[in-house]
């Protein structure tokens, strides 16, 4: 009788952790660990250009803190994510922005301004490409939608704001049509393993047109903005 006692002991246990166990993270997601009360520092640089001059460069700092986590409406875990930011390290962090972080068995979401975005897709691999918006109607053309996100380096050592990290990721995002000749929109995420992401470049560029008075085809820059951010160590 205490053999069968065990036994049904044993099987209701295994029963009870198969049902609660929750299946291995896909590969790549540790590019972006997801762990409350992580916080990052940011170096911010936004350049302002007209007529091909930088007429403005103006520094500040943003803090991204993971301050909760909690399941969606599909059961997925997500995460408030609250961007602040300053104009030097001398004065008082005022809160800029809150967004969320979800991470589905295939992508990383990110909302913001009640807009998701694609930001990473799983498992990481060279080459691979997804459609940043798929969430909204900016990817939709006709009845498809066209990929304008992929990664451009994938697990390379690289050096970013002083600090050196062995395993890195870079995504590339662009906004109309790439390679426009006349308007550049792009976004690149560098994403380090187990930091996350450690710099992010945004490019809104407009170039000269024919009939525009200016030099054409030489990337003279009517009017254009700059938006960088690094992770400080």
């Amino acid at each position: 009788m205490m053999s069968r006692v065990l036994t049904t002991v044993g099987l209701l246990s295994l029963a009870a952790c198969t049902h609660t166990a929750e299946p291995p993270p896909p590969a790549g997601t540790d590019y972006y660990p997801l762990t409350v009360g992580a916080e990052r520092i940011y170096a911010v640089q936004d350049t302002v250009i007209t007529n091909n001059r930088t007429v403005s460069a103006l520094s500040s700092q943003v803090r991204e803190q993971l301050t909760e986590t909690y399941r969606d409406a599909a059961g997925a875990p997500t995460y408030k994510l609250v961007r602040s930011s300053r104009a030097t390290a001398a004065d008082v962090w005022h809160v800029d922005s809150v967004q969320t972080l979800t991470r589905q068995a295939q992508a990383l979401l990110l909302t913001r301004s009640n807009r998701r975005t694609v930001e990473l897709v799983f498992p990481v691999r060279s080459g691979a490409e997804w459609d940043k918006h798929a969430f909204s109607q900016l990817g939709a053309v006709g009845s498809f939608a066209l990929p304008n996100s992929r990664y451009e380096a994938v697990d390379e050592a690289r050096r970013v704001g002083g600090s050196s990290y062995e395993h890195t990721i870079t995504t590339y995002s662009f906004d109309g049509v790439e390679g426009d000749v006349n308007h550049q929109r792009e976004l690149r995420q560098v994403y380090a393993q187990g930091v996350g992401p450690v710099l992010r470049v945004a490019r809104q560029l407009d170039y000269c047109e024919p009939n525009h008075g200016c030099p054409v085809g030489v990337g003279y820059v009517t009017s254009g903005r700059i938006h960088r951010e690094t992770l400080l160590p």
